[in-house]
């Protein structure tokens, strides 16, 4: 089941960064991380803080990523632990991603799957430098957020579901590279950010009732045991098994 769940990780860390509760504080944020405001940008242009920008970025994007890949590993050691049980593992991981699915899409609105824990940075923080921004990362990835939480969790579960730890360390991995392109493309574009958001926000929650409802179906096709017909079909619909045997 492994070569479908790779693209619907991407996909899923792209739809956390683009939630609807996230898109309008966009430029706020990326501006705090980077430590670079819009006004900035505006009176010196991007040449003066590109490599800061950059540096920051990079650093923000490997702290949240270390603590994902690291979820995505407890979760899937987890799932082996208790392997014996495989199809309750996947009845159990489906029903979850079912659950999640529903609520980010609007359906179910269950209060504590909405509780959110916010951390503030200690003032030693600031001392850092560029580190600052990869303890942001950190800060981002462990603190629960109702937007990111309900996708994230959905890709605990089949990450759990998917056999081995190195599986679900790798599929966290790329979860947060679906989180890191756009970011990056923020960051770089930061002063025309508010006018194309501003945009994407009208479809922004039509966006998260699809994907909600998307994740709901991959937990009933896992509940189902149908997950992996469906990996199957687009494995050789695609040609994945020719392109890995290439890349080896």
């Amino acid at each position: 089941m492994t070569e479908l769940s790779f693209p619907i990780a991407f996909l899923a860390g792209i739809i956390s960064f683009l939630a609807p509760c996230v898109v309008p504080l966009l430029p706020a944020y990326v501006g705090y991380v980077t430590g670079v405001s819009l006004e900035e940008l505006k009176k010196h242009g991007y040449a003066r803080y590109r490599k800061q920008m950059i540096a920051s970025s990079v650093l923000y994007i490997l702290g949240f990523a270390t603590v994902f890949t690291i979820l995505g590993t407890a979760a899937a050691g987890l799932g082996g632990t208790i392997r014996g049980n495989g199809g309750a593992i996947q009845v159990v991981g489906g029903a979850v991603m079912v659950v999640l699915g529903l609520q980010f899409a609007g359906i179910f609105h269950i209060k504590a799957l909405s509780m959110e824990k916010k951390f503030a940075l200690p003032a030693w923080a600031d001392k850092l430098g560029h580190a600052r921004s990869f303890f942001i990362g950190i800060i981002f990835a462990i603190a629960w957020s109702p937007c990111v939480g309900a996708v994230l969790g959905s890709i605990l579960a089949l990450a759990a579901a998917s056999g081995t730890a190195a599986t679900g360390a790798s599929l966290l991995f790329v979860y947060s590279l679906g989180i890191s392109l756009p970011f990056l493309l923020i960051s770089m574009t930061l002063a025309q950010a508010p006018k194309y958001l501003k945009t994407f926000n009208r479809y922004a929650g039509g966006l998260s009732k699809a994907a909600g409802a998307i994740i709901a179906v991959l937990g009933v096709l896992l509940i189902t045991g149908s997950y992996g017909h469906v990996n199957a079909f687009f494995y050789s619909l695609f040609g994945w098994g020719d392109t890995l045997t290439n890349l080896l």
